[in-house]
């Protein structure tokens, strides 16, 4: 893991330095629906062209498999069964068993109280960096902290046929890959609630996460 420098203070880099720019970056996260794209997620610059896509690891499975844009397997995320928190990890590459130094972070609600909304991010043997994923009641306005800085923001835009797009802004030296990972584990989080609730406004709530702020 490397770490960038922003501001004074360093941010890591969980999956790679590569994805970290100098400058302040614009990108985003196309959402395709099953019906119109086999429910995967695409990360792509302003411009339109592919940077990664998520791919769930197999048909029954939650996990998903992050390619580069040349399809190599970068990371593979991985839904911790019978979690109270929702958690997840986040392994390098896309091995069938992995070492404990494959490990690149951990993300789970900070609370389990319903309407608390925020996941904390915890990466292995480091307690000095602090990410935490904040959003509002309707899960249509994000923000990346770290050690108590916001350092990333992204907004959800519908479109048709139930896909959708978030619009993400990043301060200079934040690990792109890393980001789009926390918000598809958000998502991924998000779409188990609604599975989970009635379906009804009460259900829709509860997988936002309450009356929160950002």
């Amino acid at each position: 893991m490397s770490r960038t420098a922003e501001r004074g203070f360093t941010i890591p880099a969980p999956i790679d330095s590569s994805y970290c720019h100098p400058t302040s970056t614009q990108f985003k996260i196309v959402t395709q629906s099953a019906f119109s794209g086999g429910g995967t997620y695409q990360v792509q610059d302003l411009g339109g062209n592919l940077v990664l896509k998520f791919v769930k690891s197999s048909f029954l499975s939650s996990n998903q498999v992050v390619h580069d844009a040349n399809g190599n397997p970068v990371v593979i995320l991985k839904k911790k069964t019978f979690s109270a928190r929702g958690k997840w990890d986040a392994f390098r590459g896309n091995k069938k068993a992995h070492e404990p130094g494959d490990l690149l972070f951990s993300m789970e609600k900070a609370s389990l109280i319903p309407w608390k909304s925020s996941f904390r991010i915890q990466l292995p043997g480091n307690a000095s960096d602090e990410f935490t994923l904040r959003y509002n009641g309707w899960a249509s306005h994000f923000k990346l902290h770290h050690n108590g800085a916001v350092i990333a923001e992204a907004d959800m835009k519908r479109k048709f046929l139930s896909n959708s797009q978030l619009i993400v802004t990043a301060k200079a030296g934040v690990d792109q890959a890393f980001l789009a990972s926390v918000l598809v584990i958000y998502r991924e989080w998000q779409k188990s609630q609604q599975a989970a609730s009635s379906g009804g406004a009460a259900g829709g709530m509860a997988a936002g996460g309450g009356g929160g702020t950002v």
